[in-house]
C-alpha cells in the first residue's frame, strides 16, 4: 500500500508533542492501552478490558482521586521480539512526567498521574490525583503509550543524574526516529527523511497481524501532485490532510470516485475548525485595539463565512461559530447557548464606534488619536488557504477595517516560537479531539512560552480563569451530563470572550482506490490493521 502523508514527523512517539508530531503518521507504528475509533469509541487495545466504574478495576475516592487497575493481553511483545510487560509501562510513565522533559511531550494526562505500578508482569496500577475520563485520553496523545525499557532505560538513567547535559542526548537518539521500535501495528523498516517512511507487518500486533505487508508513506506536500498520483494510480490512499476539498471535487468529477462501478472512495470528516486568533498578550501585541472585545466581536461581525465556503466548499459545509463539530449529539444545547456574529457590516461599525474608533479620511477606522487601525493577520502558504485570506481581508475593508495581510514564509511556519508570538492574528486549524472538541488548546496550561519550547498549542496567549475551570470540570467529571453541561458553559465563556474568530469547519478527506478496503475518515487510522487490498 502506498500512501500519500503531507507531514513528516520528526519523533515517531506517540505523545510527542508539536506540529511535527502528527499523530496520523505515529499511530502506524505504536499501540497505547486503548484505541479510539472513528465515531469516538473507546475499545481496549494493549489492555485486555476497559476498567468499568465502581468496580475493583476503576475506584473514585471521595476526595476525587482514583485508581485504575488494567489487566494487559497476554503475550504482548516489542517488534524487537522482546517481552512488553506492565514495567514499561511504568517506564513510560517516569519519561512523560519528567520535568526536565516539559514541551517535548504531551502534558495530559500525565499532569493528573499520581502515581504507576507494575502489579505483575501483567497489572498495572494508575493513580490519579483527580477524576479522569478514560475515553478523553486520545485527544491527549494517548492515554499512556509504553515505552521499552530494555531500549532507553540505561540512557535516560543517565539523563536523570544529569538533567541538564543529557536532555539533548537522550531526545537524539535513534531510537526516536529511524530505529524506532513501538508495539503497532506495522514495524518501522526503512526512513528517508524528506521522502517517505516504510513499514512490515507486525506479526505480534495485538489486535492481529495487519491484513497488508508492507506500506510506505510518501511524503509529498504538494497536493496537485499527490491528485496527480490517485489519477494515475500510482497512489494508494491519501492520508488525512495531503489533499484538500478542491482535489477530491477533481476527483469525484473526472474520475467517477464515490460513483460506484469500481471507481475509488471519497470519506469526508469535519475535522477541525479554522479560525482567526488574535494574539492576547500585550508584549506581542502590535494593535492594542484587539485586546478590547468590542473589537473581536466587530472583526467577528465583519466576516462573510458564507462566502468563505461558497468558496471553498462549494456551499456544502455548515457555518461554524464554536469550536465544536456540528455533529454531536448535544450540540443543539451548545448552539443555543454560545455567542454568534454573523456577518453584519453595520453591527460591526456600531461595535469599532462603541470602543472608540472613527472612520478616517481613507474609509478606514482610527483609533483616538487618529494612528491606522491595521492588525496584522498571518496565514499559512498554501492556495486554500490564501483564497479564504482574501475572503476575510475583502470584507474586513469593505467594513472599514484596514487588515494587514501577510503569508508566512516557510521559516517561519516551521517555527513553533515565530507561530506563538505573531503581532497581530494569526489563522490556524485547531483539530477536533475525537469528535467532540478542542477546548484543551485554549487553556492556560496550553499557553505556548518558552518554559514548554513554544509547544503549548494556546498559540494566542488567551486565558480565562472560568474557562480553565471549566474545562477541568469538564475533562475530570465521570458523569457524561455533567461533562456536557460543563462543554457548553465552555463554549459559552469563549464565544462572549471571542478567542477567537471561527472561519470555517475543515473538509477533511481520505481518499483511496477501489481496490482498499477499510479506511474512514478520522485522522488516527486507527484501524488501519484492519485495512485490506482486494485484486
Amino acid at each position: 500500500m502506498i500512501a500519500a502523508i503531507n507531514t513528516e514527523v520528526t519523533n515517531l512517539a506517540l505523545k510527542a508533542a508539536g506540529a511535527t508530531a502528527p499523530t496520523r503518521t505515529s499511530r502506524i507504528f505504536n499501540a497505547d492501552l486503548i484505541v479510539t475509533d472513528a465515531a469516538g469509541n473507546v475499545h481496549p487495545y494493549l489492555a485486555e478490558s476497559l476498567p468499568q466504574l465502581d468496580t475493583d478495576s476503576w475506584q473514585v475516592q471521595p476526595d476525587g482521586r482514583m485508581q485504575t487497575t488494567w489487566k494487559l493481553r497476554p503475550g504482548l511483545t516489542w517488534q524487537d521480539g522482546s517481552p512488553l510487560t506492565a514495567d514499561d509501562f511504568v517506564f513510560a510513565s517516569q519519561v512523560y512526567g519528567d520535568p526536565a522533559l516539559t514541551g517535548i511531550f504531551v502534558v495530559r494526562p500525565q499532569n493528573l498521574i499520581e502515581r504507576v505500578v507494575a502489579l505483575d508482569p501483567q497489572t498495572l496500577e494508575i493513580d490519579w490525583r483527580a477524576p479522569y475520563q478514560l475515553n478523553t485520553s486520545i485527544a491527549n496523545g494517548g492515554m499512556l503509550p509504553p515505552l521499552p525499557r530494555s531500549i532507553l532505560g540505561a540512557s535516560f538513567s543517565a539523563f536523570t543524574e544529569d538533567p541538564t547535559g543529557q536532555r539533548d542526548a537522550f531526545m537524539a537518539q535513534r531510537f526516536w526516529t529511524t530505529e524506532y521500535v513501538g508495539a503497532g501495528p506495522f514495524r518501522l523498516t526503512n526512513w528517508v527523511p524528506g521522502s517517505y517512511l516504510e513499514g512490515a507487518a507486525f506479526d505480534g500486533h495485538a489486535l492481529g497481524r495487519p491484513k497488508i505487508d508492507k506500506i510506505q508513506l510518501r511524503l509529498i506536500n504538494d497536493a496537485s501532485t499527490v491528485l496527480a498520483g490517485m489519477l494515475s494510480g500510482d497512489l494508494t490512499v491519501t492520508m488525512v490532510q495531503a489533499i484538500k476539498f478542491q482535489q477530491a471535487m477533481v476527483l469525484r468529477d473526472q474520475a467517477g470516485f464515490n460513483g460506484g462501478a469500481g471507481k475509488g472512495k471519497l470519506v469526508f470528516t469535519e475535522a477541525g475548525v479554522t479560525s482567526a486568533f488574535p494574539q492576547f498578550r500585550p508584549e506581542y501585541q502590535q494593535t492594542p485595539g484587539l485586546l478590547d472585545p468590542r473589537v473581536r466581536q466587530a472583526l467577528a461581525s465583519a466576516i462573510d463565512r458564507q462566502a468563505i465556503d461558497d468558496g471553498i466548499f462549494d456551499g456544502q459545509a455548515p457555518i461554524p461559530y464554536a469550536i465544536v463539530t456540528s455533529t454531536v449529539p448535544y450540540y443543539a444545547q451548545i448552539d443555543s447557548a454560545i455567542a454568534k456574529y454573523p456577518y453584519d457590516p453595520a453591527k460591526a461599525a456600531q461595535l469599532m464606534t462603541e470602543a472608540g474608533f472613527t472612520r478616517g479620511s481613507t474609509g478606514f477606522f482610527v483609533g483616538p488619536n487618529g494612528e491606522p487601525f491595521q492588525p496584522a493577520f498571518w496565514n499559512s502558504a498554501g492556495a486554500q488557504k490564501e483564497q479564504v485570506m482574501d475572503i476575510v481581508v475583502d470584507t474586513w475593508k469593505q467594513a472599514g477595517i484596514d487588515s494587514q495581510p501577510f503569508v508566512l514564509p516557510a521559516a517561519l511556519e516551521q517555527s513553533q516560537q515565530a507561530r506563538a508570538t505573531f503581532p497581530g492574528m494569526l489563522v490556524y486549524n485547531l483539530a477536533f479531539a475525537g469528535t467532540v472538541t478542542s477546548a484543551d488548546k485554549l487553556t492556560s496550561p496550553e499557553i505556548a512560552t518558552p518554559a514548554n519550547n513554544w509547544n503549548g498549542q494556546n498559540r494566542g496567549g488567551w486565558s480565562n480563569t472560568d474557562f480553565d475551570t471549566l474545562f477541568d470540570r469538564y475533562s475530570s467529571t465521570l458523569q457524561p451530563a455533567d461533562q456536557i453541561d460543563a462543554l457548553v458553559r465552555m463554549m459559552k465563556v469563549y464565544t462572549e470572550q471571542v478567542a477567537n474568530m471561527p472561519l470555517f469547519y475543515e473538509q477533511d478527506v481520505v481518499s483511496h482506490q477501489a481496490n482498499l478496503r477499510g479506511p474512514e475518515g478520522d485522522s488516527s487510522n486507527w484501524n488501519i490493521y484492519a485495512w485490506e487490498l482486494t485484486s
